[in-house]
């Protein structure tokens, strides 16, 4: 296998975070030489993040090609700035080092707090529910290698390093799927609903079988019909309350009310074979032990062995003409530059490339969108039905709120701020690729594209005659990447796969739940966030390995459950050297008191982490415990119970933002649990102008997040609203496909060039 631009690479990583370390593990498994100190990790060499590094007392952050910087739990006291012209340096903490929120400190439980995705998760009746520990650091790891990524793409093309900086409160606002935008579009505040993914439609979320649980993820209307048919529900069609199917799948009571008493007669292995059989989006809900003897992820290969024949998990993405490997590695070879001018890649470093966007839902769009925030010219080539249907019943609007003032408007297709979100910075072609003349379009149009990214079944681009060798047949230098949810093997290959279904199958479920209770489903499907970041990185590295090395015509495999592993690396790891996987709950081994605690107003609530006795003798101070204040750790977790009640019988009469605000000040990690509308107007990501105002023909102007990585000389743009349906049929027909007007106007006419969802 040819040399690749990975591989050329000297990185040095500085700081302990666990963003940091996923950052410098991507570098170091896809063949860099990864560098960290020893001192840095208090703990020793992590078997999960440093298994492809040299550990040693060397710091080599001067000659360096990429130095990443990082803090978990606070500002980064000292930065290091470029040492050399062609240096990237990649910064990662919890908050931007300019804006009120600077000095602050932090830790996943808080970062989850201030960005609005803990009031997601958990009992409304209780409590929000903090997700698996460290979840949301991970993710800011794998978009600061995107950052550090587009930054190498600009050395390559121009000659220049730059610095790049992510914090964890930006990638955490970023990756909201649609609770910002309900409350920009409508002024509704979305909320923790239950054991379940909270947003539009049921049943999406944990449910217990006869011996065992699922995840399910019914979000279509036909998958619903086959539901209630093979459970024997379709009495429900006859309720008073129900006019069309949509309103069984907005009243989470009513369906419950019968699902709930039939899944728990089940067996789940039968019940999983039959749904799938059906087409319905269903998984086993897996502990760590089910994973590593997961006969699917067996049958890929998919893990390593690490020392004393621990299982590591393998790569999160796979490239055909690129390697993964643990182990540390020596670079080879230089990182080619070129010395094109800085003002051709004004819209970012990917400026210039063009790419064919044929993804839907969260995981493929967003990945598509990163990639035309830093430049790309990305063409959604959307299928007919990917939008919304000509007529949207009032009760979807109502229950979604997708819609501005929640009004469908007569072209809903257009003004739906899920799909617009998403859409923002592309442009629009509608083909009908289930007819041949839609698929001779899509093929005419390949020589000039760099890149096509879907995120469909294994079997749909075969079934379509689309597969890689007929894609490439046409465009061997093309960049083809494809997001199945199990991958293109396995005995799970062609399993209905969502991100609320594999976030119980890889293991996340199980270790989200209040203190010893039941697995609980997260607020958000992370697996679909966290697979979109990697193929958005995926993509970079291949495109980087096309710009410095002339790799052309790779194929890049993202399966979705693989990526959702990785983000638990640490966790499978330590389940199999004695930390057995266990609920805390919003507590954290090492951390007392940590908790969620109630404050003064309706659902009104703080997230305080004491992580050393520093912030314990602060926290003291403003509750005025003086005879606490000699307790250590060890005596704090044994009295976290009466620390808990104490500590919320001083927070119920606090306002939540003051007490943040005083905590802060006095050294505490702490955060208020903030709504979309707090996220939305908070001071410091006003500060650093997170939120961009676009305006759309037909949705309006409305506010949304930036990429959430922010580079220095060549920064990632927002261009342009999403575009309407078909908005650029003409310039796909006659510029890219090259076709005569009449043969354009023809294509319209018959309908395999559309502006309008089907009838």
């Amino acid at each position: 296998m040819a040399a690749t631009a990975l591989e050329s690479l000297l990185v040095m990583e500085i700081g302990n975070s666990v963003a940091g370390s996923y950052a410098g593990k991507l570098f170091a498994d896809y063949g860099s030489e990864v560098h960290v100190l020893a001192g840095d990790n208090e703990a020793g060499p992590h078997l999960f993040f440093d298994g492809s590094k040299h550990v040693s007392d060397v710091d080599l952050s001067d000659q360096a090609d990429v130095v990443i910087q990082s803090s978990g739990s606070g500002p980064i006291r000292t930065p290091h700035e470029p040492a050399h012209p062609q240096q990237v340096v990649l910064r990662i903490s919890p908050f931007a080092t300019q804006g009120p929120y600077s000095s602050w400190k932090s830790t996943d439980l808080v970062d989850a707090a201030i960005a609005g995705h803990l009031r997601l998760s958990g009992d409304p009746k209780r409590e929000p529910l903090n997700g698996v520990a460290d979840l949301v650091h991970m993710a800011a790891g794998v978009t600061g290698f995107i950052g550090a990524l587009a930054a190498l793409m600009t050395r390559a093309r121009t000659g220049h390093g730059q610095l790049v900086e992510t914090t964890h409160q930006e990638v955490l606002a970023a990756l909201h799927q649609f609770s910002l935008l309900r409350y920009t579009h409508n002024g509704s505040i979305l909320n923790r609903m239950g054991n379940r993914y909270s947003g539009p439609g049921t049943p999406i979320g944990a449910y217990e079988c006869a011996d065992g649980w699922i995840g399910l993820a019914i979000s279509q209307s036909d998958q619903m019909e086959r539901l209630l048919e093979v459970t024997g529900l379709t009495p429900l069609l006859d309720h008073p309350d129900v006019e069309t199917i949509y309103d069984v799948m907005t009243n989470q009571e009513l369906l419950d009310s019968q699902l709930v008493p039939y899944l728990k007669t089940q067996p789940r292995t039968q019940l999983v074979e039959l749904f799938q059989a059906l087409r319905l989006p269903v998984a086993p809900i897996a502990n760590i032990d089910d994973l590593l003897e997961d006969p699917h992820l067996q049958q890929r290969q998919f893990w390593e062995s690490g020392n004393d024949g621990i299982k590591i998990p393998g790569p999160p993405f796979r490239l055909s003409h690129h390697r993964w490997q643990l182990g540390p590695k020596k670079r080879s070879g230089t990182f080619a530059s070129n010395s094109e001018p800085l003002a051709h890649i004004a819209d970012g470093p990917l400026a210039g490339l063009r790419i064919l966007d044929m993804t839907r839902v969260w995981a493929g769009p967003l990945a598509a969108r990163i990639l035309a925030d830093l430049g790309a010219e990305v063409l959604m080539t959307e299928v007919p039905w990917t939008r919304t249907p000509l007529e949207v019943p009032q009760s979807y609007v109502n229950s979604t709120h997708f819609f501005p003032d929640d009004d469908a408007g007569e072209r809903p297709w257009n003004r739906s701020g899920f799909h617009n979100k998403y859409a923002n910075n592309k442009l629009s072609t509608v083909i009908e690729l289930d007819k041949q003349e839609g698929r001779n379009f899509f093929i005419q149009m390949l020589s000039k594209v760099d890149v096509v990214i879907e995120n469909f079944a294994p079997r749909v681009m075969p079934n379509f005659g689309l597969d890689e060798t007929a894609l490439k047949s046409h465009n061997p230098d093309l960049t083809y990447i494809t997001m199945p949810g199990y991958g293109r093997s396995g005995p799970y290959k062609d399993w209905v796969a969502y991100g609320p279904t594999i976030d119980g199958h890889a293991g996340h479920t199980w270790l989200t739940g209040y203190r010893e209770e039941i697995p609980w489903k997260c607020g958000i499907a992370w697996p679909d966030p966290t697979a979109g970041l990697h193929a958005a990185a995926a993509t970079l590295v291949a495109l980087l390995d096309r710009q410095c090395c002339g790799i052309t015509g790779q194929t890049v495999e993202v399966a979705q459950v693989e990526t959702a592993i990785n983000m638990i690396g640490q966790h499978v790891v330590a389940n199999q050297i004695g930390v057995v996987s266990q609920r805390w709950g919003n507590r954290r081994l090492g951390r007392a008191p940590q908790g969620v605690y109630r404050c003064r107003g309706d659902d009104r609530w703080i997230a305080i982490s004491v992580v050393d006795d520093e912030s314990w003798i602060a926290l003291c101070k403003v509750t005025g415990w003086k005879d606490f204040e000699q307790l250590d750790t060890d005596q704090r977790w044994q009295r976290h119970d009466d620390i808990d009640a104490r500590l919320s019988a001083f927070t119920i009469n606090c306002d939540d933002h003051s007490l943040m605000m005083e905590l802060q000040e006095a050294g505490v990690p702490s955060g208020a649990v903030f709504d979309a509308a707090d996220v939305v107007n908070d001071p410091q990501l006003n500060n650093i102008k997170f939120f961009v105002p676009l305006e759309h023909p037909e949705a309006g102007v409305h506010v949304w997040p930036r990429f959430a990585a922010r580079l220095a000389l060549t920064p990632a743009t927002m261009r342009r609203p999403a575009a309407t349906m078909g908005e650029h049929n003409e310039f796909a027909a006659l510029q890219l496909a090259e076709m005569d007007s009449s043969t354009y106007s023809a294509l319209l006419d018959s309908g395999v060039l559309r502006t309008t969802p089907p009838e």
